[in-house]
């Protein structure tokens, strides 16, 4: 019985928690990570991973950072949800950055919290923890929380940490503040400060290795699971923001070569992706089994919510301007809708529509998953352009020119092979077909990052329709080196740890 009551309590804290807090309670009474003592036990902890990596892809993670990073523009009379981030007036008070950070450091106590029960856990019982039952399925859970800490980790480091480079890695407080073991206290003079950035990127790093030695399944297109296809696709992308660019489409390339997954070749072959969760190009996605399961709604923003709404943003007619008539990308991506704004303004312009409001979720669970797709963490087209852009950046322009192209291959019809002779040229063309492939995946300002570029938001498909028109709106400029390109560490964080320093730029 006290085993039972301690796994409740345990799997209550662990996932029932959603904020930084989870390693900090005003108590100084410890959930028993004892309570993992059978197979049963690191089965049902194991939903955990997997229901906290689902609450952090999409919806406010996606939309802030696209709303953000200069390619839609509001419309007039629009929610004002995100509008902070669209006029780039946000301080450290924001909800959104606190329920963003917390999540992740979650995540990082669900895993912490795992990997210190597994560690804890004699396994003497050998008629229950057989040497096929460990390899095949205890060990598994432990190796999926070493990703999971790994991928929280990094992307807090997107975030809230400015681009990995030479002058900044090593720098005091640019990297995140992470625990490695489970141990709530109410002893703030134990919580931890932030690490440097190449502390921060090494951590990822060892995290995956240690995954890596645990996780038993290889992959498969549209895995519902941690896979070693997942760990090299985190690696790769990791590799490439730490700027060692041969290692990243190393990575890249062998995940290719591997023939599990294989391009969308056509309009049809991307409409099962986005709008039917299906395709062969996902390496991991994160499947809802029922509607207590689903993501969140990453769509709504982008389209009308009811006939004669507006979408709160549409693209700007630069990004539009991205794509030619012949990219299947262009009628599966976006749809033509008519807007009417409160003002009396009206056009006929593109919407993002790769969350539609009648989706494969839709399908299945109804009104509640409008603008909802089950999160695709990764996609074989992320390491065509990793492979693309580390080739490059370490100028071997035939091999980048060679993924480049088969990707476009695959996505515009006719297209013809290209040969790139200058770094400048290729760079230049990886950077536009990241923009096509990704936009609405919260990757853009993160790429602006590492590219060391600023936001410049594009001319309005139609200006009549934009909200106040003018410098912080549809002109909207700001530099490379503006402190806004990294987030501000929540005040909520720095209130609770007072080891935690606020980035430069920011009042607490």
């Amino acid at each position: 019985m006290k085993n039972k009551y301690l796994m409740f309590a345990a799997m209550a804290a662990v996932m029932g928690l959603s904020s930084c807090d989870m390693d900090k309670t005003p108590y100084d009474s410890l959930v028993d990570t004892e309570a993992l003592q059978t197979v049963t036990d690191f089965k049902n902890i194991r939903a955990g991973i997997y229901s906290g990596l689902r609450s952090s892809i999409g919806g406010t993670f996606y939309n802030t950072t696209e709303i953000q990073s200069g390619y839609f523009n509001a419309v007039s009379g629009f929610t004002n949800t995100y509008g902070d981030m669209y006029y780039w007036n946000f301080n450290s008070q924001s909800q959104d950055f606190d329920g963003i950070y917390g999540s992740y450091q979650a995540i990082i106590s669900r895993a912490n919290y795992i990997i210190d029960g597994y560690n804890k856990c004699s396994f003497a019982d050998k008629e229950q923890f057989t040497d096929d039952v460990m390899k095949n399925t205890i060990n598994p859970v432990k190796g999926e929380a070493y990703f999971a800490r790994a991928y929280a980790i990094f992307m807090l480091s997107q975030y809230f940490s400015p681009a990995y480079s030479e002058t900044t890695a090593n720098q005091p407080n640019t990297g995140v503040s992470y625990s490695l073991t489970y141990a709530p206290s109410s002893n703030q003079s134990s919580y931890p400060g932030r690490n440097t950035l190449a502390e921060t990127y090494q951590r990822v790093s060892d995290d995956l290795d240690d995954a890596a030695k645990l996780v038993v399944a290889q992959g498969e297109a549209s895995s519902a699971y941690i896979t070693q296809d997942a760990i090299n696709a985190l690696r790769a992308r990791m590799e490439l923001n730490r700027g060692n660019y041969k290692k990243a489409a190393d990575i890249a390339k062998d995940l290719i070569k591997g023939e599990n997954y294989a391009l969308a070749a056509d309009k049809a072959d991307l409409e099962d992706i986005f709008y039917k969760d299906g395709g062969m190009e996902t390496i991991l996605q994160l499947v809802s089994t029922s509607a207590s399961e689903l993501p969140l709604s990453t769509g709504s923003n982008f389209q009308s919510p009811e006939k004669g709404k507006s979408p709160d943003y549409v693209p700007t007619k630069a990004l539009m301007d991205l794509y030619s008539d012949k990219d299947y990308r262009l009628p599966v991506y976006f749809n033509q809708v008519d807007i009417s704004t409160p003002d009396g303004a009206s056009a006929s312009v593109y919407a993002l529509n790769k969350y539609p409001d009648h989706g494969g979720l839709y399908e299945k669970y109804g009104s509640s998953a409008r603008f909802k797709a089950e999160p695709k963490l990764f996609r074989i087209a992320e390491m065509y352009l990793i492979a693309a852009e580390g080739y490059a950046m370490s100028d071997d322009l035939v091999s980048a020119s060679k993924y480049l192209n088969e990707l476009q291959e695959n996505r515009i019809k006719g297209f013809t092979d290209v040969t790139y002779t200058s770094k400048e040229d290729i760079m230049a063309e990886i950077k536009n077909e990241r923009a096509r492939e990704f936009v609405g995946e919260g990757m853009h300002l993160f790429d602006l990052k590492r590219w060391h570029e600023g936001v410049k938001r594009g001319t309005p498909q139609d200006l009549s329709i934009c909200l106040l028109p003018g410098e912080n709106t549809t002109e909207l400029d700001k530099p490379a080196d503006s402190y806004l390109m990294t987030w501000p560490i929540p005040r909520h964080e720095l209130d609770t740890n007072p080891q935690v320093k606020q980035n430069p730029g920011y009042n607490k």
